[in-house]
């Protein structure tokens, strides 16, 4: 087994980016939490109303009950406030899936394709207003907060001995990574339907699983991608 994974770690379980120049956020007061907590709520919901490129800090003092000055205080500008909103979003919802107690790497897999689309459906308008945000490179400490999701259920499968013995779960993380992404994509909901792009990135992890594990792994692997071939047969949008 070659490189487990290469997401830095906080003792706090915040993903980290090497390299990325970015300070370690300081402790907050209560007060200040709440403060930070509010603006980043409302930013989400302006974003959601008004595209991430139709949002103003001036409307967004007014949404938060805060000053504009407070704003630049807390985030220094425009750019970072609402990265820091959209990173917030991610960070707990990604770490509620990596709490979720599944019992085995493959389902754990399966379980994030799944939620992962649950929660891009539940938040449909909020994820078509990030279009410009992904549309060009995605910002490096969204892709640690994904990878790091994905990478935890691949390390559970070759800590359970699934993986053959070739098998580079960094590879395979990048590999799952570019699986999922048409997920994110909101512009394929006019042309393909959310729920096909999820039988197809699950049916295309599933032969990859299939094809680098052994046990119950890869019979779980196999049995999911007849599972999406049944259901994607006579679709007319593969």
């Amino acid at each position: 087994m070659q490189s487990r994974s290469d997401v830095n770690m906080t003792t706090d379980g915040t993903a980290t980016v090497p390299n990325s120049g970015r300070l370690t956020p300081k402790r907050l007061t209560e007060r200040q939490r709440r403060l930070r907590e509010g603006i980043l709520v409302a930013a989400r919901a302006l974003i959601t109303e008004k595209g991430y490129e139709g949002v103003n800090m001036r409307d967004l003092a007014a949404a938060a009950k805060v000053t504009p000055k407070t704003l630049y205080y807390q985030f220094g500008s425009k750019e970072d406030l609402l990265r820091s909103a959209v990173e917030d979003m991610f960070q707990r919802l990604y770490t509620a899936m990596d709490d979720e107690p599944i019992g085995r790497g493959v389902d754990r897999m399966f379980y994030i394709i799944d939620k992962v689309t649950e929660l891009t459906n539940a938040h449909r308008a909020y994820a078509q207003a990030l279009m410009p945000l992904f549309a060009g490179n995605e910002p490096a400490t969204f892709t640690v907060i994904r990878r790091r999701t994905y990478n935890k259920a691949l390390m559970q499968i070759a800590d359970e001995g699934d993986f053959l013995d070739w098998v580079d779960v960094s590879v395979m993380t990048s590999l799952i990574y570019k699986q999922v992404n048409p997920i994110y994509q909101a512009a394929w909901y006019a042309r393909v339907p959310l729920e096909v792009t999820r039988q197809v990135a699950k049916h295309d992890i599933a032969l990859m699983i299939a094809a680098s594990s052994r046990g119950y792994s890869h019979d779980k692997a196999i049995e999911t991608a007849i599972d999406m071939q049944r259901l994607l047969k006579g679709s007319p949008f593969i």
